[in-house]
């Protein structure tokens, strides 16, 4: 299952992410990601950089995963990238993870992004909206 991540050119970087796993995690059990950053939501569009990290079941019986992830974007020869960390709520309407600094002309950045679970055909997307501070 590729991974697909979306960034688009708004004031507010948006950042979307295939679903990784459609049931609930078992306590403890960690997920990788992998994933291709691409402008437009279409693996045929130009890669814009890539996304790795890890979703970490971080409680039993709870929806919640514990997420660190790191971005770097093609442009700039991959030296500007973001960092997120925080807890995932699979069954809140939104979660706030911290943006906890970057490389590049983001180094010192600080912030946070909202994630939220969006439908796209049959898929299940995380669409992160991140504001810098």
């Amino acid at each position: 299952m590729p991974d697909l991540l979306n960034i688009s050119q708004s004031p507010t970087p948006q950042l979307t992410s295939q679903f990784p796993f459609s049931k609930p995690l078992e306590f403890g059990a960690v997920v990788t990601i992998d994933a291709t950053l691409f402008d437009g939501g279409s693996v045929d569009d130009s890669p814009l950089g890539k996304a790795q990290g890890v979703y970490v079941a971080s409680s039993e019986g709870d929806a919640g995963h514990m997420m660190a992830m790191t971005t770097v974007f093609a442009d700039g020869g991959f030296k500007n990238g973001l960092r997120f960390f925080g807890l995932h709520r699979r069954d809140a309407s939104e979660s706030h993870i911290a943006l906890i600094g970057g490389t590049g002309k983001y180094t010192g950045a600080n912030g946070y992004a909202t994630v939220k679970v969006v439908k796209q055909g049959v898929n299940k997307l995380l669409l992160f909206n991140v504001y810098l501070s």
